[in-house]
C-alpha cells in the first residue's frame, strides 16, 4: 500500500494577476499574519525536564517519519549522540543535551521524542564490560592443584571456596559467552581472586596461557609482586592481568572451548597461591564481528522418569503425558526459545542447549546473569533437572535457549534495550531456529498498544512467524501494561496449583493482572501455574534475587518464585513442544490451538473468563488437537507500524492476522504517546513460601 501523494497547487497567473496587484498594494496596511505554532512532538515530562534541568544530558527514544538518516544527523548537530538503532520500529535511542530537546521535537521527520531511562554515566564512551567466570576444570594439561574444583565452582565468581598449590599447574574452562551485537572485543583481562600466605620470592611468577580450540597461544608472565597486596586470607583480593595481546580476540573464542592454563611449575619450594575464582573481564567497543554461538541442539527422543518430579506444575498442564508418549517423546527437541531477560548462567540443567547469550545493556556485568531472573525463567522453560537428579524439570526439557540480556546485575532495564533485543531476534531467527520469544516483563506505565514501542516490536516478530509469549503482570487488577496489552501476542496469567497435580482445586492467583482491551478482547489469553514454581538458580547468595529473598532458597541450586513471569515460560515451553510436533503452524494458529484446547467448565471449577481468558493451559490437548484455525483476524496493528517503513518483512507476513484496512500509512496524532522504562513487576513476593 503506497503513501498518499500530497496534491500540488497550480496558479493561473494570467487569471489572477489583477487580484495579486490589489493584494500587493494593500500589504503595507494589513496586519501581519501570526506564524502558526508548531506543537512539540515530545513526551510532556521530557519537555518539563528539559526546562528544569538545562545542564543535563538526557536519554531519549526518537521515533521517525523520515526514512533516511536526517534526524540522526540533526541529533549530532544538536550536540547529541545516537546510541542504539531501533529500526524495527523506525526509531533510535540517543543521548541529547536537555536544551536541544524542544528543537528536536519540532524538527521535520520526527514523529515523537520520549524519555528513555538513563544509562550508567560511568559507561559513556567506555565500552561495554562484563566478567565471565570459569565453571569447570579443563583438560589442556593435567591438573595438580589441590581442590581445583574450588577454583571453578561458581558462575558468579568468588564464593570462599579455594584451590591452591605451589609447583603445580592446571587448566580451567566453562566460561560463558555474552556477545554485545555491534561491538568487537578490544580488551581482555584475566581475573584472579585469591591470596598468598607469604610474599612470593624470586622465580615464583605464575605463567598463564590461553588455549582456544585446542591451540595454545603465547604465555603471559604474572609478576609475583602483584600478589604483595594480598598476603593472608583476610586480605584476599582480585588481580587483573591484561592478556589482550595473546591473540586476535573474537566473540567465537568464548564458545570454542576456551581454557586458561595456570603454570606454577617454576615456583620455589614452599611458595603457595590460593585461588577462589578465575575469570575473564571482556571490554568491547563499536565494530563488527560475528556473534559466534552454537548451532541448535536436537537430542534423541527418550522417556523422562516422572516419578522423581517434585514440582506439580508439569503434571497440571499435562507436559508429563506428552514427554513420555511414544514414539515422539515430545520435549521441545530442536526448537529455540529466546528469553528476553537478564541473561542465563551456564549450568548443567541447560547444558549445551544454552547456545548463546547476547547483551543489550551497557552497564557493567560482573557475571552472565548476576540478577538471576533470566536463569530462572530459562530453567522453567528448558531445564532438564540435571542438578537435582530429575526432581525439578522445566516444561520443554530438551528445548534450546538463547538469552537476550536487557537488564543489569540489579535487574534494571530500559525500553529501548528491550526493543533492540527483539530486533536482534528478528535478524537471527533463521540462524538459531528461534520460534518463540518469552517476555516476562512489563512496562512501568500503562499506554495503548498503538503507542508502545515494545508492543510494536512484538507485533513485528509475530507477523514474521515468531510466537511472542508475555506475562500479564502482578498488580492483581484490570490494568495491563505493555506488552501484556498487545492484542496479537499470547498474554499469560497465573494460577495457584495448591501443590496438587490436578487442576480441579486450582485457583487464579490473586496477583494475576487482567483486563479488556479496546474492541473487547479479553486478557490474559489463558493461564498457567505461576505460584511456588521451583527452578534452577545457582549460588543464590551471589545473585540479587537470591540475596533479596533468601527465604525462597530450596538448596544451593534451586529457588522458589511466584508471579506471572513464572507462568509465561510455562506457556513458552508448551509452544516449543507444539511447534516441534507441527512446525508449520503460524503464531495465530498456535494461539488458537492453545486457547481452544484450554481447560475450563466442569474440569476446572475455578474458571473465570474475565481473569483466565480461554482457560487453563493443557499441553497434551493442544498437541493432540487438529484445528488449524487462526485467531487475531481483523485486529488493528499498532499505529507505530502505520508509517510504511521497511522494518517488517511484509512479504513473509501472515496476512490473515491483520486488518490491513487499518494500515493506511497516514500520519498519527502522537500527543497521547507516553514511553517509559521497563518495570520488572512480573515477580510476586507477597505470597511466596
Amino acid at each position: 500500500m503506497k503513501k498518499p501523494i500530497a496534491s500540488s497547487r497550480f496558479v493561473n497567473w494570467s487569471r489572477h494577476l489583477s487580484v495579486l496587484l490589489v493584494v500587493a498594494l494593500l500589504l503595507p496596511f494589513m496586519a501581519t499574519e501570526p506564524k502558526p505554532e508548531v506543537t512539540p512532538r515530545a513526551q510532556p515530562i521530557l519537555l518539563q525536564m528539559a526546562a528544569e534541568r538545562p545542564g543535563e544530558v538526557l536519554n531519549v527514544i526518537v521515533q521517525k517519519t523520515a526514512q533516511d538518516a536526517s534526524v540522526e544527523k540533526l541529533v549530532v548537530q544538536l550536540g547529541g549522540t545516537v546510541t542504539q538503532d531501533l529500526s524495527i520500529i523506525n526509531a533510535f535511542a540517543a543521548e541529547l543535551p536537555s536544551t536541544a530537546v524542544p528543537e528536536l521535537a519540532e524538527a521535520k521527520g520526527v514523529r515523537w521524542v520520549s524519555l528513555d531511562a538513563p544509562v550508567e554515566a560511568a559507561q559513556r564512551g567506555g565500552g561495554v564490560v562484563f566478567t565471565t567466570w570459569a565453571t569447570e576444570v579443563g583438560s589442556a594439561v593435567d591438573n595438580t592443584f589441590v581442590n581445583p574444583d574450588g577454583m571453578a565452582d561458581s558462575a558468579q565468581g568468588p564464593n570462599g571456596s579455594y584451590g591452591y598449590g605451589g609447583r603445580v599447574r592446571g587448566s580451567f574452562t566453562g566460561f560463558s559467552s555474552e556477545v554485545t551485537p555491534g561491538n568487537v572485543i578490544n580488551k581482555v583481562e584475566l581475573v584472579l581472586h585469591g591470596y598468598v600466605p607469604t610474599r612470593l620470592s624470586m622465580m615464583s611468577n605464575p605463567k598463564v596461557t590461553v588455549v582456544v580450540g585446542g591451540v595454545a597461544r603465547r604465555a603471559v608472565l604474572v609478576n609475583r609482586r602483584t600478589f604483595d597486596a594480598y598476603i593472608g586470607a583476610q586480605n584476599a583480593g582480585t588481580l587483573f592481568i591484561d592478556i589482550t595481546n595473546t591473540r586476535a580476540w573474537r566473540w567465537a573464542d568464548l564458545n570454542n572451548g576456551l581454557e586458561i592454563v595456570i603454570d606454577q611449575s617454576s615456583f620455589r619450594a614452599g611458595q603457595l597461591v590460593y585461588y577462589d575464582a578465575i575469570g575473564l573481564r571482556v571490554t568491547s567497543t563499536p565494530g563488527y564481528d560475528q556473534p559466534g554461538g552454537s548451532s541448535p541442539v536436537s537430542l534423541p527422543a527418550t522417556a523422562i522418569h516422572t516419578e522423581r518430579l517434585r514440582n506439580t506444575y508439569n503434571f497440571a498442564v499435562r507436559a508429563t503425558d506428552v514427554w513420555n508418549e511414544a514414539p515422539a517423546y515430545l520435549q521441545g527437541q530442536g526448537v529455540t526459545v529466546a528469553v528476553v531477560d537478564s541473561g542465563a548462567v551456564r549450568n548443567r540443567d541447560l547444558g549445551k542447549r544454552n547456545i548463546l547469550t547476547v547483551n543489550f545493556n551497557k552497564a557493567y556485568h560482573s557475571a552472565v546473569d548476576r540478577y538471576g531472573h533470566g536463569t530462572f525463567v530459562s530453567s522453567v522453560i528448558a531445564g532438564d533437572g540435571a542438578h537435582s537428579g530429575g526432581q525439578y524439570v522445566g516444561i520443554a526439557p530438551q528445548t534450546n535457549v538463547v538469552g537476550v540480556r536487557v537488564s543489569d546485575d540489579e535487574g534494571r532495564a530500559i525500553e529501548s534495550d528491550v526493543v533492540r533485543g527483539l530486533q536482534w531476534v528478528l535478524e537471527n531467527k533463521t540462524r538459531f531456529n528461534i520460534r518463540v520469544v518469552n517476555l516476562s516483563l512489563n512496562s512501568s506505565m500503562a499506554q495503548s498498544h498503538h503507542t508502545s514501542p515494545m508492543d510494536a516490536a512484538a507485533e513485528i516478530l509475530w507477523f514474521n512467524g515468531i510466537v511472542v509469549v508475555v506475562s500479564a503482570g502482578n498488580n492483581g487488577s484490570a490494568d495491563l501494561y505493555p506488552p501484556a496489552n498487545d492484542p496479537f501476542v499470547i498474554t499469560v496469567g497465573a494460577t495457584d496449583d495448591l501443590g496438587t497435580p490436578g487442576v480441579a482445586d486450582d485457583v487464579i492467583a490473586s496477583f494475576s493482572a487482567y483486563g479488556t482491551l479496546p474492541g473487547g478482547t479479553l486478557k490474559p489469553d489463558l493461564v498457567a501455574p505461576g505460584t511456588d514454581i521451583i527452578a534452577y538458580l545457582p549460588s543464590n547468595n551471589k545473585l540479587t534475587i537470591g540475596t533479596l529473598h533468601s527465604a525462597n532458597r530450596i538448596n544451593n541450586n534451586y529457588f522458589r518464585m511466584s508471579g506471572t513471569s513464572m507462568a509465561a515460560p510455562v506457556v513458552s515451553g508448551a509452544v516449543a513442544i507444539l511447534l516441534q510436533d507441527e512446525p508449520g503452524l503460524t503464531p495465530d494458529q498456535v494461539k488458537y490451538r492453545l486457547m481452544s484446547t484450554a481447560v475450563k467448565g466442569d474440569r476446572w471449577p475455578g474458571y473465570d473468563p474475565v481473569r483466565a481468558g480461554a482457560g487453563y493451559l493443557d499441553i497434551y490437548a493442544a498437541v493432540h488437537g487438529a484445528t488449524v484455525e487462526s485467531t487475531n483476524t481483523g485486529l488493528p496493528t499498532s499505529q507505530l507500524l502505520w508509517t510504511g517503513s521497511d522494518p517488517v518483512n511484509w512479504g513473509s507476513v501472515n496476512w490473515n492476522s491483520v486488518n490491513w484496512n487499518s494500515v493506511n500509512w497516514n500520519s498519527v496524532n502522537w500527543n497521547s504517546v507516553n514511553w517509559n522504562s521497563v518495570n520488572w513487576n512480573s515477580d510476586y513476593w507477597g505470597t511466596v513460601k
